[in-house]
């Protein structure tokens, strides 16, 4: 991850958080709004990214 920057990490673990929240699809641990809020959140870091880069 060396030479990433902060958005580009943000959006890396935000990617793992809603992928670990989509592999609990039908388990009993299964949380959907757990889930959608995984996935908000990883959408509103790639914007953040993607400004970011535009930026650059």
């Amino acid at each position: 991850m060396t030479g990433q920057s902060e958005a580009a990490k943000r959006y890396i673990e935000a990617g793992r958080v809603a992928a670990a929240e989509a592999r609990k699809t039908g388990t009993p641990e299964y949380d959907p709004r757990a889930h959608e809020r995984a996935v908000e959140h990883e959408r509103k870091m790639a914007e953040e990214l993607a400004k970011e880069q535009a930026a650059t």
